[in-house]
């Protein structure tokens, strides 16, 4: 990962050195919150003076509040605008105060950044539309997003990828094994059912099955779910055993009665498949098969085409174990107030930071603990 640094240098000019901006620009980037634990584990140091320093600059020149909830644990929101702004991040909307629930779901997402730096990760909405769009040619219609109204009564915008869940590209020397694909992250909770994980399959379920290849990564802090959570992967995108051929083919006959006005013909199971095909198969390359399946279904040469289909069709599903459960917040929290302010009139001078970590979807080694 890497951190322009004229970025870096924005923050460093309140006096963060360059470690705390750093820290704080994958904070704001990437969760909004975050706790002294975490920046230990960043900063790579054990002793909490260090957090303490950052945390009185963040509480100080006002640029975050704090909250205190179970097992003496503080939480830290960095909400000023001049951070944002200066990072070119002023639309991320990680400043705002969300519920406990969607702020254990943004610790989870600042874990597993931590723990895999070295990637490419696509930071904003405005990447990621970019990258699936102009790159990839995926169309617009089948990124995953949300309407939400306008502030004139007839108007609405629509927000795309809102729930910033990480995607990123594999880089860095331990990802030579990993495809050089397009890597979705998904954080789940520590609850026992898989209900808000099947409901992120299926709204990212038409961008996926635009794309011939990618990885998902189920990251959680417990493993009881990961073989359930594999198994509704697979029955939605086929696991890794790539195109199901026969499924394609009889999508491709149920298509053609349905385009051929031929309804008559349909079961209500033909019509589910219709369905779901339409969904999975929706990529350039196998609308590009059906129109010469449509035209020579007996050709002999459509099997090697349907072969090369599932060869460049490529989907891992991985799992990955995160160091916290974070169940702090089944207690009451409670807000802190600010320290008086005071000024700091120390500039540190730039520092060189290395951002590096563990390989795609390793666990880190050993866990941290907060420090107060």
């Amino acid at each position: 990962m890497k951190i322009a640094p004229e970025h870096l240098a924005a923050i460093q000019s309140y006096g963060y050195t360059a470690t705390e901006a750093a820290f704080l620009y994958l904070v704001a980037t990437h969760s909004g919150y975050f706790t002294q634990g975490q920046f230990l584990h960043f900063a790579r140091v054990k002793t909490g003076g260090a957090v303490n320093r950052l945390t009185q600059k963040i509480l100080q020149l006002q640029h975050g509040r704090r909250a205190r909830y179970g097992c003496r644990t503080f939480i830290y929101n960095l909400y000023s605008r001049l951070i944002y702004d200066f990072i070119d991040k002023d639309k991320l909307r990680n400043r705002s105060r969300l519920s406990n629930d969607l702020i254990r779901t943004r610790l989870l997402i600042l874990d597993f950044v931590l723990s895999h730096l070295d990637h490419k990760y696509l930071e904003t909405e405005a990447e990621k539309i970019a990258y699936f769009q102009h790159e990839l040619s995926v169309p617009l219609l089948v990124l995953p997003g949300r309407s939400h109204p306008g502030i004139q009564s007839d108007s609405n915008s629509k927000r795309y990828f809102a729930d910033r869940f990480p995607i990123f590209v594999p880089c860095g020397p331990d990802s030579g094994s990993v495809p050089q694909v397009p890597t979705f992250v998904y954080c789940d909770s520590p609850e026992p059912r898989l209900l808000r994980y099947s409901s992120h399959l299926r709204m990212y379920q038409g961008l996926l099955n635009s794309l011939p290849a990618f990885n998902f990564i189920y990251a959680a802090a417990n493993q009881a779910k990961f073989k359930r959570a594999g198994k509704l992967f697979a029955h939605l995108f086929g696991g890794e055993d790539g195109l199901d051929v026969d499924r394609l083919v009889r999508y491709f006959e149920i298509r053609q009665l349905w385009e051929s006005h031929k309804t008559g013909f349909l079961t209500r199971a033909d019509r589910q498949v219709l369905r779901d095909g339409d969904q999975r198969f929706h990529s350039q390359l196998l609308q590009n098969i059906y129109r010469i399946w449509t035209t020579k279904p007996s050709e002999p040469g459509l099997q090697d085409l349907l072969r090369l289909a599932k060869a460049q069709q490529s989907r891992q599903f991985s799992t990955c174990v995160l160091p916290h459960h974070y169940n702090i917040f089944e207690r009451v929290s409670k807000t802190i107030s600010r320290p008086s302010r005071k000024p700091f009139l120390e500039v540190h001078a730039p520092e060189v930071v290395h951002l590096s970590a563990s390989p795609l979807c390793s666990p880190p080694h050993g866990s941290w603990s907060d420090i107060e």
